[in-house]
């Protein structure tokens, strides 16, 4: 038993302790992914410690080791996200070739070097590679890194060079790794690099290693550095699981979580910007706000879910009303806010109504159950209404509640209930 793995070991058992209380406590799906991975590299590590000094290790041991390589580096593969396509063909792409690569570092890690199996899962690999990147990935590029990765392989084979044969096909696969990190986790991420140089540094080692087990005066630095890339990984995941819930608080604080729109808080700083710009470019603004009308009945006929649905559904509506240059927001309850900038330039009065008019027009399915939601409106202009935003959304605020507790401007079918009830849009104030 080799007692010097002992603390390389204690420490990474340590770091996976904490990113899985960090799990607990910030639940996120490429957590599970990651820490999938740290396991694979815990039972390596595990069965490494249990290797006899100055020995060859005994097939079982040396077969745990050499598929956990494996299995780490493909989880990892996957947990970095560089796929385009769903995560089911993700799988499928994934463990195909792993395969050939499995059987591969089987073959070793059971002390079998016989030509004919090697080149065997050498030429499935092959296939397997060239077929996937071409069918499931349609990129005849990593068609061409899958035929330069196994030929080299399958040189490496002929030359009865079997340790460097499956050290080259672990070294590419945390390439993979390192590369699909480095383009998909956000580039002023402090825990992308620790994960990027992780990685790195293990794809190396693994290359090195047949050159190490030769120079044996070298091995005690590499196995240092071995184990140090193993926490360095490790705490870059911890620090990019913290970043992203930093980031994720952040927009929380400026976006209503229901909806995913601007809350309030954007919503005035929005306002403020789209009126400097106004006075900027002598143009008027409308801001709209829009109160659904009866939405206490849905919660209460048919629950809050319900309500939630219709919420979502008004919003998703509304969104696509209005272009990328105005604001739609969620004030609270059932309230919508809507900055329409540049008016008589990019877009009239009756245009911006319209629009608005034709989303809420639109049915929504809430439990099988088609509706369309009436809402009340009160439209303010800046600066014809008023000439700053606190003063143009008392206005706007005022003229819709005054709609809305006077008749309307014509009135909805009768209907039996809630659900089936259809009503149209009146509009107050602030026409031009």
């Amino acid at each position: 038993m080799n007692y010097s793995f002992l603390p390389d070991l204690l420490a990474l058992m340590i770091l996976i302790i904490i990113l899985l209380l960090l799990r607990r406590r910030h639940p996120q799906g490429r957590a599970d992914i990651w820490l999938l991975g740290l396991f694979f590299t815990l039972v390596e590590a595990v069965a490494h410690t249990f290797y006899p000094l100055n020995q060859t290790p005994p097939k079982v041991l040396h077969l745990i080791v050499m598929d956990c390589y494996l299995a780490a580096g493909v989880v990892f593969v996957w947990a970095s996200g560089g796929y385009p396509f769903s995560r089911n063909v993700e799988l499928i792409y994934l463990g195909l070739n792993a395969l050939p690569l499995l059987a591969i570092t089987t073959l070793y890690g059971m002390h079998i070097y016989s030509p004919t199996a090697f080149f065997a899962s050498m030429a499935a690999g092959l296939v397997i590679g060239v077929t996937s990147s071409l069918y499931l990935r349609h990129n005849w590029r990593y068609a061409a890194l899958q035929v330069c990765g196994w030929l080299a392989m399958g040189y490496l084979i002929r030359e009865a060079e079997y340790r460097e044969a499956v050290y080259w096909s672990l070294c590419c696969v945390y390439t993979i790794a390192a590369v699909n990190f480095q383009r998909r986790l956000a580039h002023n991420s402090t825990g992308k690099l620790a994960i990027v140089t992780g990685f790195t540094i293990w794809a190396l080692c693994l290359l090195a290693h047949p050159w190490i087990v030769t120079y044996r005066a070298y091995a005690d630095i590499a196995s240092h550095i071995w184990n140090m890339q193993k926490s360095l990984i490790s705490i870059g995941m911890i620090l990019v699981m913290l970043e992203e819930q930093v980031s994720s608080n952040e927009w929380l604080a400026l976006h209503d979580e229901l909806t995913g729109l601007p809350n309030r808080r954007l919503f005035a700083d929005r306002l403020s910007t789209a009126i400097e710009r106004a006075d900027r470019m002598s143009s008027r603004l409308a801001l709209l706000i829009l109160d659904l009308n009866g939405f206490k009945g849905i919660n209460d006929t048919l629950g809050h879910q319900a309500g939630d649905q219709v919420l979502r559904e008004v919003s998703a509506h509304l969104r696509r009303s209005v272009r990328a240059s105005d604001t739609l927001a969620r004030l609270g309850g059932d309230e919508f806010i809507i900055v329409a900038t540049d008016l008589g330039v990019d877009q009239s009065m009756d245009h911006f109504l319209a629009s608005v008019r034709s989303a809420l027009d639109k049915p929504i399915v809430v439990e099988g159950q088609s509706m369309i939601v009436s809402a009340s409106l009160g439209i303010a202009i800046y600066p014809d209404d008023a000439d700053d935003s606190i003063k143009l959304l008392r206005i706007a605020d005022q003229r819709m509640y005054a709609l809305k507790q006077g008749p309307p401007e014509f009135s909805p079918k009768s209907v039996k209930s809630v659900v089936d009830s259809t009503a149209t849009i009146a509009i107050a104030g602030g026409q031009q």
